[in-house]
């Protein structure tokens, strides 16, 4: 398999991503109780969706793993396209954080599990104030990626300069506080579109197989 059909396969990553991220939001997700919750009412809450969040907890990492192999994707497709590295490298780098982010997420999730399993109310309440803070990662990995996204989109034009510019608004905007939970929704919406678009758009600027076999072999002394 050539660079440019395992690049584009690997595009897919990012739909795929999209969709498991919505699905685990809609499905998984639940109001939990708030950092002003007694440990016993943290216990019960999570007791009462062990099955839902065990799930969730072991799903994450494979959820992780499909967004960063997309945004290596669009670096790397961004870079034939001869963007410079600034664009790319910000979105890659929040691509980084945002999984980061969904990665604390998970680790305080199963230790809110264990705690409320082993009837541990202290530990339980204590990890749940914490988890109440767990969004300025997962948040602020979002809003870098959309800006990386967006600048490497206007400046390679791998994609739609409209494209761009949402990704580049939206991700400022994600930046001011509240705005952040703009840039929860429109993130995986922009992505599910974008690795849709990238996977049935022809990458022209890289080298077929005509153009390799009629490159001229070196000549022997």
């Amino acid at each position: 398999m050539n660079e440019n059909r395992s690049s584009r396969w690997l595009i897919w990553t990012g739909p795929l991503f999209a969709l498991l991220f919505l699905v685990a939001t809609v499905v998984l997700e639940s109001d939990g109780p708030g950092e002003k919750a007694s440990g016993a009412e943290v216990m019960k809450y999570f007791n009462a969706h062990q099955g839902r969040g065990m799930i969730s907890v072991f799903a994450t990492p494979l959820v992780v793993a499909l967004l960063l192999l997309f945004a290596s994707s669009v670096r790397t497709r961004a870079r034939r396209h001869g963007e410079s590295e600034v664009g790319a490298t910000v979105m890659l780098a929040g691509a980084v954080l945002w999984a980061a982010g969904m990665l604390v997420g998970s680790l305080l999730d199963l230790a809110l599990l264990s705690a409320s399993d082993n009837n541990q109310s202290d530990v339980a309440q204590g990890a749940n104030v914490l988890a109440s803070a767990d969004w300025i990662p997962f948040i602020g990995g979002i809003a870098i990626f959309l800006i990386g996204a967006g600048l490497t989109v206007l400046a390679s034009r791998v994609m739609p300069a409209w494209l761009g510019w949402i990704a580049l608004v939206v991700g400022v905007v994600s930046l001011a506080g509240p705005g952040g939970f703009i840039g929860f929704f429109v993130a995986p919406l922009w992505i599910l579109v974008a690795g849709i678009m990238l996977a049935v758009r022809r990458d022209d600027t890289a080298p077929t197989t005509s153009d390799v076999t009629a490159q001229p072999s070196p000549a022997v002394s």
